[in-house]
């Protein structure tokens, strides 16, 4: 998994905007309005293999420029589809496009992948809960030794 600073989603962000307000619109004017058009698509968040490459290399031109590498905010973390791209692991499937108007996107997953993803976050929080205790039980065991030499 490529880890990416969050100038790298900010110049995604706009790379978004760009394509929607100024490239697509012109590229395919017979496709706007369509469910399946890229330019539809790109408003939900999702890349079009037509122009997946060419959308990456505006990424790529983006972040040329200095954008601020703080952290993103909640507006930012939740436009195009970013927080899922910051974290693909949470994805329980691969996201396939619909022939739905009202639903364009979908992911398509098995009960492994659910478990997986779900499973991880279980995990992730057992181990923390792990390492503190050692930590706990250590320092307990310091203070203890501390009493004793004062003894």
């Amino acid at each position: 998994m490529e880890l990416h600073l969050p100038s790298y989603y900010r110049a995604r962000i706009e790379t978004f905007l760009h394509f929607i307000s100024k490239e697509l619109p012109g590229h395919s004017i017979h496709d706007t309005g369509k469910k399946n058009s890229p330019l539809e698509l790109l408003k939900q968040g999702f890349i079009h293999p037509e122009i997946k490459e060419r959308f990456e290399s505006s990424v790529a031109s983006y972040t040329g420029i200095k954008l601020p590498d703080n952290p993103l905010t909640f507006t930012e973390l939740c436009s195009f589809n970013t927080w899922f791209a910051m974290h693909p692991e949470k994805i329980a499937g691969v996201e396939f496009v619909t022939t739905s108007f009202q639903f364009p996107l979908t992911i398509k997953g098995t009960k492994d992948d659910i478990i997986r993803v779900v499973s991880a976050g279980f995990s992730d929080d057992r181990d923390k809960r792990i390492r503190i205790a050692r930590a706990r039980a250590i320092a307990k065991l310091k203070i203890l030794q501390l009493i004793d030499l004062d003894n």
